[in-house]
């Protein structure tokens, strides 16, 4: 199901609530000039993808390539900080260190 403006959008789509209480899909290009009219809520789908490096857990969208078929179902791939790690460290270091690169 696409978004409820342009009928686009991709595996990871919002669902809103919209002021009339009506829940709908909504990509990231339409959200962006609604967001004051649109309340992000629960859709019926989470999303998530885990770090083939580091084990994390999180927002595709943070990550640097990501592919379906990851363990219990989640998107899999490298995540921003492990593609990063030639510059500052994987994300587990960054854990270790408190923060610090």
């Amino acid at each position: 199901m696409g978004c409820r403006f342009c009928g686009g959008g991709d595996g990871w789509i919002k669902t809103c609530r919209a002021p009339d209480g009506s829940r709908l899909r909504v990509c990231d290009p339409c959200y962006g000039p609604k967001a004051s009219e649109l309340v992000i809520v629960p859709g019926d789908r989470v999303v998530t993808a885990r770090c083939d490096r580091c084990g994390v857990y999180a927002n595709p969208r943070e990550f640097a390539e990501v592919r379906p078929g990851g363990r219990h179902g989640a998107f899999s791939g490298t995540c921003g900080p492990c593609a990063g790690e030639g510059v500052g460290g994987s994300r587990t270091e960054l854990l270790r260190n408190g923060g610090e690169r």
